[in-house]
């Protein structure tokens, strides 16, 4: 009995330091695929919290995420999600479909040890900025040729060259890739600053002018302003800021796709009375409507999964169970809706975590934590990013690489060893 114990000890000390390579090769596999490829993505994510799990040692595991507030913020979001279910009016099914989108949370206190070392965190990064390289240099290609890869097949300059996905989850990547981009550059020397900052120009023209998208426009603004006046001090902060309104008013005057978006956005909001379904005059009455509901029950909210079937219980124009029933276009609205007032403090807070983490981040990444915070609250002002699939992806993801760079990589870290 003892020499079989001793062995099954013996296979798992071989065994586990494996399993937590191929887990951390995994994850880089994850950065590289999800933002070109949603079901590969999927793959990827899933099989490194699975070998993850495999890798057991999960005291020392714990020991080293336990001190960073983002785990704590989001195993409370899922715990009030879950709670949620137990006095939702909801169909099992839709419960489920949330308690499986939010899921997404609990990959952060599995993943994050995977990220201790900075080397592994690097691997990652550099993975993303490949795969949003190829989708840049594919938006450009598809202003002169039919990429069979690509959503969008219409050809010319000024049109929407979407290339994966949707218009709007490309945006809200390219505005971080851009801002990242400017990042390195700040850290690079010579040419290579040079040409991480021409990458990052032609990520925001990319936005500006090869997109269709609305949100696109205001996170670039939001995130570069951002990233500014973190980065900079003085009187190089303003005269940046200030070229920056400039050039902003320069895209103004030369894209008519801009002028066009932004006039039809307030004419659309104007008429949101008359209740025709549009993108933003849609917006308009998800937040009216969602915040009448959220009036009824504001402490505890409604119940997770509940909003597509009271929503289409109280808003009965033709066509709008089936334009505005899963979400309402607003996180804060959502989790307020459906988990009460603790659900959407705990949201509140996850959304702050990597600027909150920028204290003890180093110096060179406190403006793109911050970045990624302004990215993450003024797009969950608008859309649901922790619902929507590839949203979703996208922020998760970054929400742990950036806080396991401020958490291992910032001011008085330790180098941390391996954790198995």
């Amino acid at each position: 009995m003892y020499g079989q114990k001793k062995g099954i000890d013996l296979f798992l000390k071989r065994i586990q330091p494996r399993l937590l390579l191929a887990a951390q090769w995994s994850l880089v596999a994850a950065f590289l695929l999800f933002p070109v490829a949603f079901a590969p993505g999927n793959v990827a994510i899933a099989l490194a919290f699975l070998l993850s799990l495999a890798a057991g040692d999960y005291r020392a595991r714990w020991q080293a995420v336990r001190g960073m507030p983002v785990v704590w913020w989001a195993l409370g979001l899922y715990a009030v999600v879950l709670v949620g279910a137990l006095y939702s009016p909801a169909p099992g099914a839709d419960i489920g479909m949330h308690l499986s989108k939010y899921g997404k949370l609990l990959l952060l206190p599995a993943l994050l040890p995977l990220l201790a070392q900075a080397a592994w965190r690097t691997r990652c990064l550099n993975a993303f900025m490949a795969a949003m390289g190829f989708i840049l240099a594919s938006v450009y290609a598809n202003v002169f040729w039919q990429l069979p890869w690509s959503v969008t097949q219409n050809q010319g300059w000024g049109g929407d060259h979407t290339v994966v996905g949707d218009y709007i989850t490309q945006n809200i990547m390219m505005v971080f890739f851009a801002t990242a981009a400017i990042a390195r550059g700040q850290s690079a020397q010579g040419r290579r600053r040079w040409a991480w900052w021409l990458a990052a120009a032609l990520a925001a023209v990319a936005v500006t002018q090869l997109s269709q998208g609305r949100t696109g426009y205001l996170l670039l603004c939001v995130a570069a302003a951002g990233y500014v006046f973190l980065a900079l001090r003085g009187r190089a902060r303003w005269v940046v800021l200030g070229s920056m309104a400039l050039a902003i008013g320069g895209v103004l005057a030369t894209s008519q796709t801009v002028r066009d978006r932004i006039a039809l956005g307030l004419n659309e909001a104007a008429q949101s009375s008359s209740m025709e379904i549009t993108s933003i005059g849609g917006r308009v009455n998800f937040w009216k409507h969602t915040a009448l509901l959220i009036e009824e029950k504001p402490l505890q909210g409604w119940g997770t999964g509940s909003y597509h079937s009271v929503w289409c219980q109280r808003v009965t124009q033709e066509g709008w169970c089936w334009f505005g029933g899963w979400h309402p276009h607003n996180q804060y609205l959502f989790f307020w809706m459906e988990n009460g007032v603790l659900g959407l403090a705990l949201f509140l807070l996850l959304v702050s975590a990597p600027a909150r983490a920028s204290a003890r981040a180093a110096a060179l990444d406190r403006p793109l934590l911050w970045a990624f915070s302004l990215i993450f609250a003024v797009d969950s002002l608008i859309n649901s990013p922790l619902f929507s699939g590839r949203e979703s992806h996208f922020f998760i993801m970054l929400l742990l690489w950036l806080c396991a760079q401020a958490h291992f990589g910032g001011r008085g870290a330790q180098p941390t060893p391996a954790v198995v």
